[in-house]
């Protein structure tokens, strides 16, 4: 790992978004929750959307994704859909518009054209589909995993706890991954016909139990004894990152890298408390934020 020496101070990092010679910094705490800060220069370029509640304002945190050159901002709290067009990034003035907004059962999100969307969250499926496209178009799809015994039994409310999901998208091929804490799927998409992503593969990433309450609403606590959790993901054209917890050290993690037919490829021994990461195959870097004990960026050789 290889230290950046970033002209400011980051708070609560969220995500890391790489567009071009760009990293954006989706921060939690702060005026500003995104940051533009320019790799070749080493200078913050600026700062994206203010936090609030009024106009071209959102409230963390947020999820972002880049889609069919746009960067694509779901405020979860509020369920707001919203975009900024990836060549108004160095332009002043406010650039936000809004799409749509979700019923209050969405979380995460991955926009997989400019007009079809899936998002995790306290659906009765695991996931829902969206075509802005039609009035009625919000469709249910998926099922909650099961991979522990006791699972069969557990109710629905509390999967949706303790399964939720992370996406990120290839790159160049109609595919998208779906990772919690101990399951990845993978799924294929059509961009000309909106019609729900077809599951091409899953797997289990560790064993886990975890237990439950209905008091004051459902939540879920994984159990001691269950495996390492994977933290956050980034991908590539041809490989799946996992920042995973170390298995000797929990709040240490690492990065296990497979393929995109789930094979395993390597494990990188970090041992440092990753936060999240993105990967930039062209240069053949990874850049993440550590928490040692502030939070830093860093970048790696992949």
């Amino acid at each position: 790992m290889h230290d950046i020496d970033y002209p400011g101070l980051l708070a609560v990092t969220m995500q890391l978004v790489k567009v071009d010679s760009l990293l954006l910094i989706n921060e939690f705490h702060g005026d500003s929750l995104i940051i533009v800060y320019n790799l070749n220069t080493n200078q913050i370029d600026r700062h994206l959307i203010s936090k609030g509640e009024g106009p071209n304002e959102l409230i963390p945190p947020l999820d972002l994704c880049v889609t069919d050159n746009n960067l694509y901002i779901l405020s979860r709290p509020i369920f707001s859909l919203n975009h900024i067009p990836l060549d108004a990034l160095s332009k002043k003035g406010d650039t936000l518009c809004h799409d749509y907004r979700m019923p209050s059962l969405s979380d995460r999100f991955i926009p997989l054209t400019q007009t079809q969307f899936v998002f995790s969250g306290m659906w009765k499926k695991r996931y829902a589909f969206l075509n802005t496209q039609s009035s009625d178009s919000l469709q249910e799809f998926g099922n909650y995993p099961d991979y522990w015994d006791n699972e069969k039994d557990i109710p629905t409310e509390a999967k949706m706890m303790f399964h939720q999901s992370m996406f990120v998208k290839h790159p160049t091929e109609n595919k998208f991954v779906s990772c919690s804490s101990f399951v990845l799927q993978i799924f294929s998409y059509n961009k000309k016909e909106a019609i729900i992503p077809r599951l091409l593969f899953q797997k289990q990433l560790g064993k886990y139990e975890y237990d439950f309450t209905t008091t004051g609403g459902f939540s879920a606590t994984l159990r001691k004894g269950s495996d390492p959790e994977v933290i956050d993901l980034a991908c590539s054209e041809n490989y799946i990152y996992l920042i995973v917890q170390n298995k000797k050290n929990r709040k240490m993690r690492d990065i296990e890298v497979i393929d995109w037919q789930g094979n395993p490829v390597k494990y990188l021994n970090c041992n440092k408390k990753i936060i999240c990461l993105t990967i930039d195959k062209k240069e053949k870097k990874g850049y993440c934020v550590i928490e040692d004990p502030e939070e830093h960026l860093a970048w790696f050789n992949i």
